[in-house]
């Protein structure tokens, strides 16, 4: 029995050799060897025990119980998604509104800009004394078999008339364009037929030399202080057949992005403002004839049209303009608006600042941008691709044909088009509308003519009262004889102030600035910094193959 008993006390003894000694050891002395954790798993755990992240050690500590653990990482977790929605609004009024416009913080005098453009346009297109469309006009309806010539003539006319009482008159589809505007000219009042006399700075002057004819939509007009064609125009893209604009071909000093050179003369071209005031301004008495009007051709208003614009921009009489009746002193207060553009902003997408640079934007027939003349040569390309010519009046190139009075209604509608195709084109995008692009579409929508990120504007405050020549020299004891019935009008053009506040786009959110805000809130959530990049790319990348090559080199020795 007692052996019985020691083998089977001796059954639960286990053998043991160290070296060449044998000694017993029971289960109770004997040390179960643990699985090292993995690699991955210790640098976690090393990770979270070390690095400057707010909550992240409490989840690596081993004493700590698995609903710590479970708390602090879902707090990380929660601060993260926060922080992120927070960047993510952040990131989007960046992207969004980069751009902040606000007022300089001093004025600037006048002398420093050019002096306004202004374009004169008379109300009476033809001088009846040189053909008379009315008469014409009822003859074409009585006799409609004129000669080819008068028929030219008349109809070439009609195309700067009044639209509204001609529909029943039709015409070929396109022209000769050094014929038509041949035509117009021959039949326009001259320089001299409207303007009596001059005064530039309290000075006499010619009107000779200082207006130049210009072609616009509303026939032959005449400018003051507008920059050189060989300056405007690419004068190698438009067509030869007749000119534009009969510059004074003076030497430019001023550009519109950089403004005039500090060196520049106060006595320079384009002109500039001395100051404010009439002394310092324009005044131009105009003159009409009662036996030149036609108002079968002009309707029933006679007088001027007049527009104040940019040097560097061909003027759109057709879209804007102000009213000079006869009979009448004009007194034309000039409001210069400027905007200019930092050079923070350049690193932008013209899109997300709104504004181009002069050297982001090519147009094909001027050599200056500006949102005026981009919309000049768009609507160019859209009247072509649509009617298959274009206006006489429109700067185009050598291919384009000239529409004639059969495509009068075409134009028209291409004007009035042009401005509702973006409306369509947006409105299209909002109702995921399957539409299918023509041409003439295509050319419309790829306009996009944003203002150029230097531009000026001149805004008129005007204010008239009776100019009575006739009395004035009356009680002058002048006589005089108006045979012509010569109506007159007075107009002084000047600047309402000596200084004005330009605005000014800047960045609102600068990279340096977006990156301190998040920043700011990923340290306020979560206590990163630069460093904690730095600490997490070393901990699985350097600290990482130490360790495998530490392992290695114990392996081998």
């Amino acid at each position: 029995m007692e052996r019985q008993s020691r083998s089977n006390s001796l059954g639960n003894i286990h053998i043991s050799y160290i070296g060449k000694n044998m000694e017993p050891a029971t289960t109770d002395n004997v040390k179960i060897k643990r699985k090292k954790p993995s690699l991955i798993k210790q640098c976690l755990i090393d990770y979270t025990a070390n690095t400057n992240l707010h909550g992240l050690k409490y989840v690596g500590e081993k004493e700590r119980t698995i609903m710590e653990k479970i708390f602090w990482l879902l707090m990380f977790t929660c601060c993260i998604v926060f922080c992120a929605g927070l960047i993510w609004k952040l990131w989007i009024k960046w992207n969004d509104n980069p751009v902040i416009v606000s007022f300089a913080e001093t004025s600037t005098p006048v002398w420093k800009i050019p002096y306004p453009a202004v374009t004169l346009c008379p109300e009476m297109k033809v001088m009846q004394t040189v053909f008379n469309y009315t008469e014409h006009y009822h003859l074409q309806e009585i006799n409609p078999n004129a000669t080819e010539e008068q028929d030219d003539l008349f109809k070439d006319i009609s195309l700067i008339c009044n639209k509204n009482i001609s529909p029943w008159i039709h015409g070929r589809n396109f022209s000769l364009g050094n014929k038509t505007v041949e035509n117009i000219k021959k039949v326009s009042p001259k320089i001299y037929d409207i303007m009596e006399g001059l005064m530039w700075k309290d000075e006499l002057r010619s009107f000779l030399n200082l207006f130049s004819p210009i072609l616009t939509e509303e026939g032959y007009c005449y400018t003051f202080n507008t920059i050189g064609a060989d300056e405007l125009f690419r004068i190698e893209n438009l067509n030869t057949d007749y000119n534009y604009y009969d510059s004074l071909n003076k030497s430019q000093t001023w550009t519109l992005e950089n403004g005039y050179s500090p060196n520049t003369p106060l006595e320079t071209y384009p002109y500039r403002g001395t100051g404010n005031g009439e002394n310092a301004g324009l005044v131009i008495v105009l003159r009409a004839s009662k036996k030149d009007f036609d108002y079968l051709c002009s309707g029933p208003t006679q007088g001027f049209k007049i527009i104040l614009h940019n040097p560097a921009e061909f003027p759109k009489l057709s879209q804007q303009y102000f009213r000079i009746p006869l009979e009448r002193d004009v007194v034309v207060a000039a409001k210069p608006k400027m905007m200019t553009t930092s050079d923070g902003l350049k690193p932008y997408s013209p899109v997300r600042r709104q504004c181009y640079f002069s050297n982001e934007r090519y147009l094909k027939f001027f050599k200056v941008y500006t949102q005026a003349n981009c919309e000049s040569e768009c609507l160019t390309n859209f009247t072509y691709t649509k009617c298959g010519c274009v206006h006489f009046g429109m700067p185009h190139g050598p291919e384009m044909k000239v529409c004639s009075l059969g495509k009068r209604q075409c134009m028209n509608d291409a004007r009035m088009e042009l401005v509702t195709v973006e409306i369509q084109n947006n409105l299209e995008e909002a109702t995921n509308a399957d539409y299918t692009l023509g041409e003439a579409y295509r050319v419309a929508i790829n306009c996009k003519c944003l203002p150029a990120c230097t531009s000026i504007e001149y805004e008129a405050e005007t204010s008239q009262a009776d100019f009575d020549v006739d009395a004035f020299f009356k009680a002058m004891n002048i006589n005089t004889i108006n045979e012509a019935d010569i109506l007159y009008t007075q107009i002084k053009i000047f600047f309402k102030e000596a200084q004005f506040i330009k605005v000014r786009r800047s960045e609102l959110y600068g990279h340096t600035d977006f990156l301190a805000n998040c920043g700011g809130l990923l340290g306020l959530f979560l206590g990163f910094s630069l460093l904690s990049v730095v600490e997490f790319i070393y901990f699985f990348t350097l600290r990482v193959c130490c360790i495998l090559w530490r392992s290695g080199k114990n392996k081998n020795t």
